[in-house]
């Protein structure tokens, strides 16, 4: 006898296409749930039900809830925020916090950061930048094992690549942010002291914590990609 079992998932997509999913999610979504009906109606027939029994058993549960698009589309919400946090937040505040530890401590034991001068120019530029680019060497030789190890952990949560160079560099990238919002809230109040003064000692914080941190963190970082992405292509 020719099998007459609905296409379920037509049904499913039909059952989901006034739902605030995406197209790829009603997609994958309709997939799982035609996965799960087929699976309902040969348990239903294994159990003693005759087949159209058992689609009509798997029809009801796929219409018996009125807000199915709205409950799934929250559950997918909140386990994509739940993967964020897994993936990014957490992994990247632990690094952020673990930095600024290490770096209050660095200080409270005494630790004097170091001024390089780029140049020997005598120019005023050339001075506000050299007292507001400073280095805390112990500091930034920790960084590349934090960057490792924060990318480490995003991985073990999941992660893609891209996720796991974030984590590694949130510390810089929290700085930067920072740095950029004080910079607008200067210019939109009108505080902003002269461009000769403001620009080299703005670019002097940059480098103390945004480009050079970044690029310590980036030393833990990139070896550790290249290293995990490497495995990931080992035959198994």
């Amino acid at each position: 006898m020719r099998d007459r079992r609905p296409d379920w998932r037509e049904e499913a997509s039909r059952r989901l296409a006034d739902s605030k999913l995406s197209a790829a999610e009603r997609e994958e979504v309709a997939r799982e749930l035609a996965g799960y009906l087929e699976d309902f109606c040969g348990d239903a027939c294994t159990s003693g039900q005759d087949d159209f029994a058992a689609m009509q058993s798997a029809a009801a549960e796929l219409h018996e809830d009125k807000h199915l698009g709205a409950h799934l589309y929250r559950a997918r919400r909140e386990g994509t925020m739940n993967d964020r946090t897994k993936q990014l937040w957490l992994p990247g505040g632990t690094v952020l916090l673990v930095s600024g530890a290490l770096l209050a401590n660095f200080q409270l034991a005494g630790l004097s950061p170091y001024f390089p001068r780029a140049w020997a120019a005598n120019s005023s530029a050339a001075d506000y930048l050299h007292r507001s680019f400073m280095i805390y060497v112990p500091w930034l030789c920790v960084l590349p094992f934090l960057g490792a190890a924060g990318a480490h952990w995003s991985r073990r949560a999941g992660s893609g690549r891209s996720v796991q160079a974030a984590v590694g560099l949130f510390p810089a990238l929290v700085f930067l942010g920072a740095l950029l919002t004080f910079l607008m809230l200067a210019l939109a109040m009108g505080t902003l002291p002269p461009v000769d003064v403001f620009a080299p000692a703005f670019a002097g914080l940059m480098l103390s914590w945004v480009v050079v941190p970044g690029a310590a963190l980036l030393v833990g970082i990139v070896p550790f990609l290249m290293s995990s992405s490497a495995t990931r292509r080992l035959p198994t």
